[in-house]
């Protein structure tokens, strides 16, 4: 090897050995498996609920066309159910056409296929209007796998 490239391999040589270990290890949502079937997802949101594990529900979500504001507004709203106890949770079909009115502008897509919602009520007082807190977050499975799906807004066409 000519002498010229010796310090550019002494150089990067480091770079590239951390860069091709860390790419071993696996992408952040292949590093745990994430639920299979509905006691396995009903399982890890509670859990991930109970033990304020972010981590969890950034694995969870479906990130995909979601911009940066979107992921800003849905983490806060993931951190707003972290240590509430919940009364009951439950995984519910959702309707073929739920999304239906959403879509119907062609301003806002689902970013997969949503099959069920994952309604979480709170064992907290009810509000004024006598409905207990929940939250629902809206279901799919892409290879075979349960992931929560989000509504994005569609990018315009300005021609």
């Amino acid at each position: 090897m000519p002498n010229f490239m010796r310090p550019k391999l002494a150089k990067f040589g480091p770079l590239i050995f951390g860069t091709l270990a860390l790419a071993s290890l696996g992408t952040p949502a292949l590093a745990r498996d994430l639920p299979k079937t509905p006691d396995e997802l009903i399982a890890t949101v509670t859990q991930a609920i109970a033990d304020r594990d972010m981590a969890v529900f950034e694995d969870l979500v479906n990130w995909k066309d979601a911009r940066k504001i979107r992921k800003r507004v849905v983490s806060y709203q993931i951190r707003t159910t972290f240590g509430r106890p919940i009364r009951s949770i439950g995984l519910e079909p959702f309707p073929v056409d739920g999304l239906k009115e959403a879509e119907s502008r062609g301003t806002q897509k689902a970013n997969m296929a949503v099959s069920h919602r994952l309604r979480v009520i709170f064992d907290e007082p009810p509000g004024e209007s006598g409905i207990p807190p929940t939250d629902v977050f809206l279901i799919g499975k892409e290879q075979d796998v349960y992931r929560i799906a989000l509504v994005n807004p569609v990018p315009r066409n300005d021609d």
